[in-house]
């Protein structure tokens, strides 16, 4: 406690005396040091990134929370906050956090404990839908960070970073949402200036989430890194079925234009359709089920008092955020030339972090 009233007093004075800022879209300084940052959160055994960071200061860690959820405020030099969302341990009910991916509308309310309901807003569009196990990660941290962003705005901080890399950039996407959504509700500042790094993320929702997180962050204020060789951002495993189109398509009105065809045709066609079809619709219920109840079965003794929501009958997934892509350079492709050893030679932040390195100043 005294320390970090010791840091929100200093930042009171900074803000005295300093204009805290930050620029739009993306800068190789501040990634590298954002980075710097995610390693200092990191406690998985497989990383190897020990730089610290450079002129940022941790002072304040969340209690581990939700299903092995724990988020970092730092205090950066020029007085910007950072707001570090860690990733993926190796505690299993991490990784059931990201095999839990059935999707839930992306604006509604979740029991999360017997006495804890987080009532939510990541898009205005009816049809987003989000990752359910990101979810509920977003709902425990933010009951935890709030109050210690409301300390820090009282102090005088106005600008806020948001970064996570891997599971932590998948949350770094919803945290970001709520919290212009509740600036929008006035539940938050409205002169707070977020900007958000989703760094080797996976797919947060569908399609119309990734429109609407667009928008809200639009100007370079939501950027997603990405290592074209890394698997992690193409999860989770997207089915696209005809339900997943906008209403004015082509193929919703399908068998109408069947029927204007010869009777022998019309069967040619009718049987064509569903042998395309059915799959694909078949695939997305077996997503649903094996991600949304099998999964909830196994997490009934980490969340007591938490009860699932419906499920969206969808497993559209999309990236989502303005692209920054790290291209690997020949170096960098000698060093890494056999990843059936390690399958996240290409995830982990050290590869992000030498591969932004080449990036131009």
């Amino acid at each position: 406690m005294k320390k970090l009233l010791f840091v929100l007093c200093f930042t009171w004075l900074s803000f005295a005396t300093l204009q805290a800022q930050f620029t739009e879209g993306f800068s190789k300084t501040e990634y590298l040091e954002l980075m710097r940052i995610t390693a200092a959160s990191i406690d998985t055994p497989w990383t190897k990134l020990q730089l610290k960071p450079l002129y940022s200061d941790i002072f304040y860690r969340s209690p581990v929370v939700g299903l092995d959820n724990q988020a970092d405020l730092w205090l950066r030099d020029d007085g910007v906050i950072v707001l570090s969302l860690r990733g993926t341990t190796q505690n299993n009910i991490s990784w059931l956090e990201n095999f839990y991916a059935a999707q839930i509308p992306a604006k509604g309310s979740i029991q999360l404990t017997g006495d804890y309901r987080f009532d939510y807003q990541f898009a205005d569009e009816s049809r987003a839908a989000v990752h359910i196990g990101w979810t509920i990660g977003t709902g425990f941290l933010l009951r935890e960070i709030m109050p210690q962003l409301d300390s820090c705005y009282r102090a005088g901080a106005r600008y806020l970073l948001v970064v996570g890399h891997s599971q932590g950039g998948a949350l770094s996407f919803l945290v970001s949402s709520q919290l212009r959504y509740w600036q929008k509700q006035g539940k938050f500042p409205i002169d707070w200036q977020l900007k958000t790094y989703a760094s080797a993320a996976p797919k947060p929702g569908n399609l119309y989430y990734a429109y609407d997180y667009e928008q809200l962050t639009f100007g370079g204020f939501g950027l997603t890194v990405l290592n074209p060789l890394d698997w992690v951002p193409e999860v989770p495993v997207t089915v696209q079925t005809q339900t997943d189109f906008n209403p004015t398509n082509p193929f919703g009105d399908v068998k109408a234009v069947f029927k204007k065809q010869s009777f022998g045709k019309r069967l040619a066609l009718n049987y064509a359709y569903k042998r395309l079809t059915k799959p694909t619709r078949r695939a997305q219920k077996n997503y649903t089920k094996y991600l949304g109840k099998t999964v909830n079965g196994l997490l009934i003794t980490a969340l007591p008092g938490y009860v699932a929501p419906p499920y969206v009958p969808s497993t559209m997934y999309m990236r989502a955020g303005s692209p920054i892509i790290l291209t690997p350079d020949a170096a960098y492709l000698q060093e890494r030339t056999d990843p059936s050893k390690n399958v996240f030679l290409h995830h982990m932040p050290e590869a992000y972090y030498k591969l932004a390195e080449l990036l131009p100043d």
